[in-house]
């Protein structure tokens, strides 16, 4: 009994606990219109999501988001220096949304050694555009290695992004 405690508390000391994962940016893309695949993600509301184009910038490095048709927030993480490729949890968590009142979505995505992750959520939808507290999130093994909040707003922060996105707005 005492080996097998002392060999499970080994393990526990040399596991590192968080992956190692790092943020590279976050904020705002103008609205477009949502293109890319589709596949399926049961824990999310709609139960699927859109593969996104990864090569895309943030328009405005905002983490206040107005609720506005085909916005996209979110961000973007990568492995950190000499880390082999990662399998994570993508979750986005926000006030209940939709009939059934969802608080927490997630999919499951990998991010590879070089590569980078971009993880949007777009306003697609009448009832995802929910005001309140919001945050992003890749966890390893249900366990949180990067966070990052955002606030949806009816209109605060509608200025700064109709400004920085005139020329997607219609």
């Amino acid at each position: 009994m005492i080996r097998s405690l002392a060999t499970v508390l080994l393990l526990t000391i040399v596991t590192p606990a968080t992956a190692q994962v790092r943020l590279v940016d976050a904020g705002i893309i103008c609205p477009r219109e949502s293109t890319g695949e589709l596949v399926e993600a049961p824990g999310t509301e709609a139960g699927y999501i859109r593969l996104i184009q990864q090569g895309q910038t943030f328009d405005l490095p905002d983490r206040i988001v107005p609720a506005m048709d085909n916005l996209s927030f979110g961000f973007r993480t990568a492995l950190k220096p000499g880390m082999p490729m990662q399998d994570v949890t993508v979750v986005v968590t926000h006030p209940p949304m939709g009939d059934r009142g969802v608080e927490r979505e997630e999919w499951s995505d990998v991010i590879e050694p070089g590569s980078e992750s971009l993880n949007l959520f777009t306003f697609e939808m009448d009832y995802e555009k929910v005001p309140g507290a919001w945050e992003f999130s890749i966890e390893v093994d249900g366990t949180p290695v990067v966070r990052v909040p955002f606030t949806v707003t009816e209109s605060e922060g509608r200025g700064r992004v109709e400004q920085a996105c005139f020329q997607f707005l219609s």
